[in-house]
């Protein structure tokens, strides 16, 4: 009879030879061939996220090269406390009644195709991707964590096509918080309120909610998400949240709600490594048809480290730049076109603070003060809208840094300056001057 290890080692060989070295050490370097027994090979595991992702990815792969050392038909078990002993790989059975689609704002282009995988987000991608092969059932809820830009909203919103692919009856529905928030308020103020709740505790199968934290203090908002939350659950439906922060470290947050963020899988997403944004860059380049030197790639790579988001602007900011000029993309055109571009963790929330307080001769303490006159309040609100557009904080983190007030100011202030900039010219050059001030100090740092 064939070895165990000789089988496994043949296995090794060929999954490395179809998936990156990051996710080959991530994933099988915890997977333990335990036995072999006629037809039955029985592999070990010890976290049930590894043994989704071996079902989701490479089950078929396993068994086909089993089958093809041992000379005949083999059957993978996987032992995982927790589950059971054999993974099933059949789909789901669906009811014969046909429910009406119902899918608001999912991007077409955040598949789990586009999506590169790196050391910093492999756990958040294997359980987006199981639970959006398995709504409901392998991770449930999903909470996603990380800051700005990172791809959060593109896996949650993965998710979602995922499962519209595997059952075109399910019900999706994607919405950030603010939206809830918003609609909440009109069915009160429209007496619509038993429709709200019916539209999304009866009609939704796949719930995905963007910036769980905006409910942050709004304990009516916190209520009826709560009464939501178990509803669908109940139902054995799929929830599906995003945060800037851990569900323990959420500020005014009832404890029944951070206990139930918790009640499935909670995972983060970190800036990615200099290797995975220079993947990045390739992907988001084969999107537009274009080619770089590698020498560019890497300085970009360098040039914007922690937001995803960022980077993509990078690259059309630099095509359109070369476009303009006519000439094809080289070293020297990129340090030229993105000179004044500063990677937003360098510039900090006091930086902005000081920079804003000694454009209008004030002391940093007056912006981060109650005081209310026009002189203070109007170059306290460019300071919160510069933070917020130059950063990656939270608005949370922005109203603590100016004297621990709440954030609805800090998003009050952002709409009122986005607004009024359009309007006035005077508010746009003292915007513009003051990020020009900005990054001219961080590049000479």
């Amino acid at each position: 009879m064939t070895d165990r290890l000789i089988l496994w080692d043949n296995v090794l060989n060929v999954v490395k030879s179809s998936t990156n070295e990051a996710i080959f050490n991530s994933f099988f370097s915890v997977v333990h061939p335990l036995s072999f027994d006629d037809n039955r090979f029985i592999v070990k595991v010890d976290s049930p996220l590894v043994a989704d992702w071996i079902k989701q990815k490479y089950f078929s792969i396993i068994e086909d090269s089993l089958s093809k050392s041992a000379g005949k038909k083999i059957q993978l078990f996987i032992q995982c406390k927790g589950m059971k002993e054999k993974v099933i790989t059949s789909a789901a059975k669906t009811s014969g009644k046909k429910k009406k689609i119902h899918v608001t704002n999912l991007n077409p282009n955040f598949l789990f195709n586009n999506f590169i995988i790196g050391n910093s987000n492999q756990m958040a991608h294997a359980a987006a991707y199981a639970s959006g092969q398995n709504p409901g059932h392998a991770y449930n809820p999903l909470f996603i964590y990380g800051g700005v830009g990172l791809g959060k909203t593109h896996l949650m919103q993965a998710i979602g096509h995922a499962a519209i692919t595997k059952n075109k009856n399910l019900n999706v529905l994607y919405i950030s918080s603010e939206r809830f928030v918003n609609q909440y308020i009109d069915a009160i103020q429209t007496r619509t309120l038993p429709k709200f709740r019916e539209s999304y505790r009866s009609n939704v199968d796949v719930l995905l909610v963007d910036d769980i934290q905006f409910l942050s203090g709004k304990e009516r908002m916190q209520e009826e998400f709560f009464h939501t939350f178990n509803a669908l659950h109940n139902e054995g439906k799929q929830i599906v949240m995003t945060s800037d922060k851990s569900p323990q470290k959420l500020k005014s947050i009832e404890n029944r709600l951070v206990n139930r963020f918790e009640w499935g899988m909670v995972v983060d997403i970190q800036s990615p490594d200099f290797e995975t944004r220079v993947a990045i860059i390739h992907k988001k380049l084969e999107q537009y048809g274009q080619k770089f030197d590698e020498d560019i790639c890497f300085y970009l790579a360098n040039k914007v480290r922690n937001d995803v988001r960022k980077i993509e602007g990078a690259i059309v900011k630099l095509l359109g730049y070369a476009s303009i000029k006519n000439e094809p993309v080289n070293l020297e055109m990129a340090k030229e076109c993105l000179k004044g571009y500063i990677s937003s963790h360098i510039i900090t929330l006091d930086f902005i603070q000081k920079s804003v307080s000694e454009f209008f001769d004030l002391r940093t303490n007056d912006l981060k003060s109650s005081k209310r006159p026009r002189s203070i309040a109007y170059p306290r609100q460019l300071a919160m809208y510069l933070c917020r557009n130059m950063t990656n904080s939270s608005l949370t983190e922005i109203a603590q840094s100016f004297g621990g007030k709440d954030h609805t100011t800090v998003l009050y202030a952002c709409r009122k300056i986005e607004k009024k900039k359009s309007e006035d010219e005077v508010m746009k050059q003292q915007l513009l001057t003051l990020e020009k001030n900005i990054i001219d100090r961080v590049q000479m740092m």
